[in-house]
């Protein structure tokens, strides 16, 4: 199923964002979502307050439209989410935002805000969530509190704003465009398939090593540890503002990317020895101490939830090692050029020209939906040169897998999906 989009020849403002935000607004929270000229000047505040400095540091926040009465009870318990009230109620205006946002980070607190009695948005306080909200897009092995099913406001960049549902991505204002369509690729079944037979091969490689009794391991424990290591490197790349590309190959395939002939020109490829195992043998060790674990706490079988809830010093350390081997990728990625990466996690070669031909590729499609079942065409030369080399290849090479992750933070996955070279836009904060 395809349709064309109609550009829109100018900017959009909160104005528009708000229109958005009611539209695709899920219907089952219709009770939290702000009467319009609510909504309005909550989205125009904070689009405000985001283009100011304090003292020429960025102005960046998450706002929480939230009853200081919901956050703010003794019985909750000590790890939800922490509300800290005023003594009296600020003004909710791009100053005082401005203000009192050099007292709520970012990735560790919220500004609360409420209509007071006179139905005036006010700001109450601020919420203390910690940094761990912050796996569920970027990877990591804990979860954070959870935050209310009310609406959330992000402001990471002048003018950029993305709106929630309590963690639910809804709707975005970016460089004067609006996003409804941003995805969390990972929850998606073609991605997850495209790695499926080396999961298979892992598994099976873990436990010919394994010297305990069998414990049945949960496949999804290896879909989710590699999707969080993948998250991770995204999110350390992204943040840098500097951009770069990763390409998964077929580990098979390996020799037609290396040899004479090869349509990649290496700048930096590294020696084919043990250390291109790292992430196999930090799998192995993973599932060996759950096992372990498991076998003297009688427990039936293994998986993320165990990884995630077992307190041990030594999945601990991996973990960390885990995350130490995404940062040395996303380092990788620093460097000008792509980084080729066997889909076992194999690093191939870094700083790397892409050099596959497509003359009769003229236009991509974007996804609309998770599976691409709809789509929209989009002509090849709406892009830059690193995206064109991206789509020319996972055109030539169908079973690659390419991400490029642009100056401005987006983040796009890239594939020949059915025939077809389609690119997802994937969520991010």
């Amino acid at each position: 199923m395809t349709h064309r989009l109609h550009s829109y020849l100018g900017y959009s403002y909160p104005g528009q964002l708000a229109e958005l935000v009611k539209k695709v607004w899920p219907a089952e929270a219709i009770d939290y979502l702000p009467n319009d000229s609510q909504l309005r000047l909550l989205l125009d505040v904070a689009y405000h307050a985001s283009l100011l400095r304090e003292e020429q540091r960025p102005v960046t926040f998450r706002l929480l439209l939230v009853n200081p009465e919901d956050t703010v009870k003794p019985e909750l318990p000590s790890i939800s989410l922490a509300g800290f009230p005023l003594d009296r109620w600020r003004p909710f205006n791009e100053q005082e935002v401005r203000r009192i946002s050099m007292a709520a980070d970012f990735f560790r607190s919220l500004i609360g805000v409420y209509p007071d009695p006179e139905e005036q948005l006010k700001i109450w306080g601020i919420l203390l969530s910690g940094t761990r909200w912050v796996n569920a897009v970027d990877g990591g092995r804990f979860s954070s509190a959870p935050i209310p099913q009310r609406i959330v406001v992000h402001a990471l960049g002048p003018g950029r704003l993305t709106v929630f549902l309590g963690h639910q991505r809804v709707a975005a204002l970016s460089s004067g465009q609006l996003e409804a369509n941003a995805f969390d690729l990972f929850q998606s079944s073609w991605l997850p398939d495209s790695f499926k037979s080396v999961r298979a091969e892992n598994l099976k490689a873990i436990y010919n090593d394994l010297n305990l009794p069998y414990v049945p391991l949960n496949v999804e424990f290896l879909r989710v540890i590699s999707q969080n290591v993948l998250r991770r490197t995204l999110s350390v790349v992204r943040d840098s503002k500097h951009g770069g590309t990763l390409v998964f190959i077929e580990p098979d395939e390996e020799p037609l990317f290396t040899g004479p002939k090869a349509p990649i020109r290496f700048k930096y490829r590294l020696t084919n020895d043990v250390q291109r195992s790292r992430y196999r043998k930090l799998l192995r060790a993973a599932f060996s101490r759950l096992a372990q674990l498991a076998h003297e706490q009688k427990i039936t079988d293994v998986g993320w939830m165990e990884y995630q809830s077992v307190v041990d010093r030594q999945l601990s350390d991996l973990d960390e090692a885990f995350f130490e081997f995404a940062h040395f990728l996303a380092d990788l990625m620093a460097v000008d050029g792509a980084l080729i990466l066997t889909k076992r996690y194999e690093i191939v070669g870094f700083g790397t020209e892409l050099l596959a031909e497509a003359p009769q590729l003229t236009g991509v499609r974007r996804a609309m939906d998770l599976e691409a079942e709809i789509w929209a065409n989009e002509a090849l030369d709406d892009v830059g040169t690193r995206h064109r080399a991206v789509y020319r290849f996972c055109n030539q090479y169908p079973e690659c897998v390419a991400i490029v992750i642009s100056q401005d933070g987006s983040v796009r996955f890239v594939k020949n999906h059915n025939g077809a070279v389609t690119y997802w836009n994937q969520l991010s904060w």
